[in-house]
């Protein structure tokens, strides 16, 4: 069931990567090579000045950040001169030395007044002032008009505290909501085929093949015969693309393995550390339950499950960096049963990067079919 609540994840990002964002400007390259080793920015970037203990992994999602809290693309701090020539360590530009400057002045603001704002890690951003423009707002628009629930929320009393089920309770009522133990365990391989669908439209096929307990590989082919592969053979992960064949490492390798897991859905306990009910949310019209969950020290995660069915709607995750906390977030529709056990047909994909969203549609799926091992291994390095 692991394709269902994110089995591939770390692997569609790096597709996303591959097939999405390729060509803009060496961020496949500056993303996965980092994936390999996680080097910091200011070991591998050039005239780097502020955020040189950045993982390099992180940096394009970060920069994106950047670009989504103002409302500008790349080329409104860096040097653009045409198709993927980029100049990333120039400092022609004047935007790019402000932006040097609000980043310093960020960090600070953080560092300097935990007392107020909480010792957690970075509570004030780009787009605490920002909101998706150049220049921050620094007064409120007239007239303001206020409204009955606003009056109402100061004047009336709290609603009694709801007693919500425990962690327990929660994680029981989805392992049945899926089919029971029973029929999750019966269960040792799984094939699946449908599409993905990018920011812009594009539909590519896909294939997925995963076997007990923990191998995987995700296939995509876009238009022009592009394949990327993505694959864990039970301790390596590795990625070929048309770029060539890479190594997993650092946090996407432990993703990936992760990922890999067959019976995540009976694992969540040891797989989600530190995990404490937070209370009761809307996910769209549904009522959900709220998990919590630390999965390591820069990354929390918080799973929304359908306070009457059971299911899993969604997860959500914000990873620390030092710049912002970087949000995900992955969607579970159109549930159906197949050989008995419940699987999210439709999984919906999307990050601070619009570019790097997907969506994948189910059209097969086939359980306990034939795959031999070495479906998973790594490809030889082609000459």
């Amino acid at each position: 069931m692991n394709y269902g609540r994110g089995a591939t994840k770390a692997a569609l990002a790096l597709v996303a990567l591959a097939l999405g964002v390729s060509s803009r400007a060496g961020l496949w390259d500056s993303a996965v090579g980092a994936a390999r080793q996680e080097k910091t920015l200011g070991q591998t970037g050039k005239n780097v000045k502020v955020l040189t203990d950045l993982p390099e992994s992180q940096t394009f999602l970060v920069m994106n950040f950047v670009s989504a809290s103002l409302g500008v693309r790349c080329d409104y701090c860096h040097v653009h001169e045409g198709d993927d020539k980029w100049v990333w360590e120039s400092d022609a530009k004047p935007e790019k030395l402000t932006a040097r400057r609000m980043m310093r002045m960020q960090i600070d603001i953080n560092r300097g007044n935990k007392d107020i704002l909480g010792a957690g890690g970075v509570a004030v951003t780009c787009f605490t002032c920002h909101r998706g423009q150049t220049m921050p707002a620094n007064s409120p628009t007239l007239p303001i008009v206020p409204t009955q629930a606003a009056f109402d929320a100061g004047t009336k009393k709290p609603a009694p505290a709801e007693t919500l089920p425990t962690v327990e309770q929660i994680l029981d009522k989805y392992v049945a909501a899926l089919g029971g133990r029973a029929n999750v365990e019966k269960l040792k391989t799984r094939a699946t085929k449908g599409t993905q669908v990018i920011w812009n439209g594009t539909e590519f096929p896909f294939e997925t093949y995963q076997k007990a307990p923990n191998k995987s590989l995700d296939v995509t082919t876009r238009p022009g015969n592009v394949v990327v592969n993505v694959g864990f053979d039970g301790t390596l992960g590795w990625l070929q693309g048309p770029r060539g064949l890479r190594d997993l490492g650092g946090s996407q390798l432990a993703q990936a393995k992760r990922d890999a897991d067959f019976y995540a859905d009976l694992h969540m306990r040891e797989l989600y550390p530190e995990m404490f009910v937070a209370g009761r949310e809307k996910v769209g019209e549904r009522d959900a339950y709220v998990i919590v969950s630390r999965v390591s020290d820069k990354r929390i995660e918080r799973l929304y499950f359908d306070a009457q069915t059971g299911l899993l709607l969604r997860v959500s995750a914000m990873t620390e960096t030092p710049l912002a906390r970087l949000p995900e977030e992955t969607v579970f529709e159109d549930y159906r049963e197949v050989d008995g056990v419940k699987i999210p047909f439709t999984v919906r994909a999307s990050y601070v990067d619009p570019f790097i969203g997907w969506t994948r549609k189910l059209t097969e799926v086939k359980y306990n079919v034939t795959i031999e091992d070495s479906k998973f291994d790594k490809p030889a390095p082609k000459k």
